[in-house]
């Protein structure tokens, strides 16, 4: 799912990218003009429910003027896209006077994400528990955005 939009273009903008799950959710901020973007953190959902106290929070402390969330390729609906498709429409309700959503595919994502922590691991870098990766995961749906969407 992949939406060109020129009016969330621009250089001077800040962008928030969001790795969606059921149990936790990745975030990452970054700028076009840099083509670059950075793990901001993993919020926690609980009961099964989407943590909306501190997503307010994170997104209140960055104040992006743009969010991508990332929506993988299913070929039909079910339970997981059903609810980013409501997380994706409550996010928009609730910033819709102030940030623009919009969604990327992240089908290579976490493939991508699986391959860049392989390679840190091999370093001598301390990233931290394999499973929490949904903040680079975030990192590198907006990054490959960004790639998409370049000002030339």
């Amino acid at each position: 799912m992949k939406e060109k939009n020129n009016n969330i273009i621009n250089k001077d903008y800040l962008y928030m990218g969001i790795d969606f799950g059921s149990k936790k959710i990745g975030f990452a901020i970054g700028q076009l003009i840099t083509a670059k973007s950075s793990p901001l953190g993993i919020v926690i959902n609980k009961n099964n429910q989407v943590n909306w106290t501190d997503i307010k929070l994170l997104i209140e402390k960055w104040k992006p003027n743009v969010i991508i969330v990332g929506y993988p390729y299913a070929l039909k609906k079910n339970k997981f896209l059903e609810s980013l498709d409501n997380f994706i429409q409550d996010l928009t309700h609730m910033y819709k006077d102030t940030i623009q959503v919009s969604v990327f595919s992240e089908v290579l994502s976490t493939e991508e994400t699986k391959e860049l922590y392989a390679n840190i691991r091999k370093s001598d870098y301390n990233i931290g528990k394999k499973e929490n990766l949904d903040d680079l995961s975030a990192s590198i749906i907006l990054e490959s955005w960004f790639n998409e969407n370049m000002i030339n």
